[in-house]
C-alpha cells in the first residue's frame, strides 16, 4: 500500500514528467532567501499546491525575471538584483550570462523588501493612498494599498487580493515580524501606544478612572486592543509578502476577543471560498466611526490610543470593522461588518448601519450575534457605500454567495 508521503512525491514527479519545462518544489528546493520570479506581465508568479507540496511550474522557453528586490539585495550567485532568465526543459533557468541554474541556486542575499509609494488621495480627500509593493528595475509591482489619514493618524481601509489558485500554497511556517511605522506617525511611538500598559493608562485618562479602565482592558484576558490587520498576512503567499503587511498603516485597534474570534473566522472563510471556487477576489477591509466607552459619570467618550500636544485624539479605536468581498468574474459582492466593542451591552437597531442580509449569504454561518466575539451583520455593496461614503462604490451588485 502506497503511503500518503510517497503518493505526494509521485504526484510531483508525474507533474514534472507531464509538463515540459521547469518545476520548482518550494518545500524541498527553496534557498533560504528565495527570489521572486516575475512574468512577462510584470506579475509575481505564485505557487500552487500539488499534493501537499508548494510548486511553481514554468513552460519550456518561458521568460521570467529573477528578482532579489530591495536596497542592497542581489542574487548571491550572480550579484544581480534582477536577472532575465529562460526556462529550460531540465527544470533549470538559463540566465543571460549563459549559466544554467536551479531554483535552489538563486537565493538572495536577504529577504525581498517592499517599498511604500504615495499615490493620490482616498476617503474623499481625508486620506493618502499608500501603495506597498516591489520595485523591480523601473517597474513597480503593487502588493496592496492602504488609505491613511496623516492628520488623525487613522487608517480607513486597505485593498488587496486573494488568489484562489495559490491561497493554500502560502508559507505557513513564516514567523511574524515586528510592526513598522514605515516613516509615518511622526512624533509618535505607535508600538508603545498599543501596549496594554499604555492603552490602559490612556483609557483611564479618557474615562477618568484607572479602576474603570481596568474593567475595559482586562489583564490576563483577551479583552485588550490588538493590532488588527486590515489586509491580513494570511491572504498573502510568500514570506516576504506576508511580512509586508506588518505596517501600522495596515492596522487599527481591534479588541483581541473580536480579532481572534468572529473576525478570524471571516478571514478564513473568505480564503476558503477563494480556494474552493478557484477565483481571484478583490478584498477591501476597513474601519468606520469611533468607539465610545462610558466614563465615571456614565458619559460616552471617544476612545483613542494617543493625543497630540493640543489634546486632539490620534489613532482612533474604530466602532466597526468591515470587509467587502468582490468577485470580478461574476460581478458579485458582499460586505460583512463587525462591531468592535465587547462592552456595548446590547446592540441597538441603530448600530446595524445597513440592512442586514446575512440570512441570504450561506457561508456567513458563525456566532453572528455574540457581542464578545464580535457582533456581525452583512450588507450589499451598494448599502455599504450608503452607510460609509468612503467605501468603494461598486454599484448595485448582486450578493457574493
Amino acid at each position: 500500500m502506497v503511503s500518503l508521503q510517497w503518493f505526494n512525491l509521485l504526484l510531483v514527479l508525474s507533474l514534472t514528467q507531464l509538463v515540459s519545462g521547469c518545476t520548482f518544489n518550494l518545500d524541498t528546493s527553496s534557498p533560504s532567501n528565495p527570489p521572486h520570479l516575475i512574468d512577462a506581465n510584470n506579475k509575481i508568479i505564485l505557487p500552487v499546491m500539488v499534493g501537499s507540496s508548494r510548486v511553481i511550474t514554468l513552460s519550456t522557453d518561458e521568460k521570467v525575471a529573477v528578482g532579489c528586490l530591495g536596497t542592497g539585495n542581489y542574487i548571491q550567485t550572480t550579484g544581480m538584483q534582477l536577472a532575465p532568465a529562460t526556462c529550460l526543459s531540465n527544470s533549470k533557468l538559463l540566465l543571460v550570462d549563459g549559466r544554467e541554474l536551479s531554483y535552489s541556486q538563486l537565493g538572495c542575499l536577504k529577504q525581498n523588501k517592499e517599498i511604500l509609494l504615495e499615490n493620490g488621495t482616498c476617503a474623499n480627500g481625508l486620506g493618502t493612498n499608500i501603495r506597498i509593493g516591489w520595485q523591480a528595475g523601473p517597474e513597480f509591482i503593487p502588493l496592496y494599498d492602504t488609505c491613511h489619514d496623516k492628520v488623525a493618524a487613522a487608517n480607513y481601509f486597505s485593498t488587496s487580493f486573494i488568489h484562489g489558485k495559490s491561497a493554500a500554497a502560502d508559507d505557513s511556517a513564516n514567523e511574524r515580524p515586528s510592526f513598522s511605522q514605515g516613516g509615518y506617525y511622526p512624533g509618535l511611538d505607535v508600538n508603545t501606544a498599543y501596549s496594554q500598559t499604555q492603552q490602559t493608562q490612556t483609557i483611564a485618562d479618557i474615562v477618568g478612572s484607572t479602576s474603570l479602565a481596568n474593567q475595559y482592558v482586562v489583564a490576563g484576558s483577551q479583552v485588550f486592543l490588538s493590532r488588527g490587520h486590515m489586509a491580513p498576512d494570511g491572504d498573502f503567499i510568500d514570506a516576504a509578502s506576508q511580512d509586508a503587511t506588518y505596517y501600522f498603516l495596515n492596522v487599527a485597534p481591534q479588541w483581541q476577543n473580536f480579532n481572534g474570534a468572529n473576525w478570524n473566522v471571516l478571514e478564513n472563510a473568505v480564503r476558503n471560498l477563494a480556494t474552493s471556487r478557484d477565483v481571484k477576489l478583490t478584498i477591501y477591509t476597513g474601519t468606520f466611526d469611533i468607539l465610545t466607552l462610558a466614563d465615571i459619570n456614565g458619559v460616552q467618550q471617544k476612545i483613542y490610543l494617543e493625543f497630540d500636544a493640543n489634546g486632539n485624539g490620534l489613532i482612533p479605536v474604530p466602532k466597526y470593522y468591515w470587509k467587502l468581498i468582490h468577485d470580478p468574474s461574476t460581478q458579485t459582492a458582499t460586505a460583512v461588518l463587525g462591531i468592535n466593542n465587547p462592552h456595548i451591552g446590547q446592540v441597538l437597531p441603530a448600530d446595524v448601519i445597513c440592512p442586514d442580509v446575512c440570512n441570504q449569504v450561506p457561508w456567513v454561518n458563525w456566532a453572528l450575534t455574540d457581542i464578545y466575539k464580535g457582533y456581525t451583520f452583512c450588507c450589499t455593496a451598494a448599502e455599504l457605500f450608503k452607510a460609509i461614503n468612503f467605501a468603494p462604490d461598486l454599484g448595485d451588485l448582486p450578493l457574493f454567495v
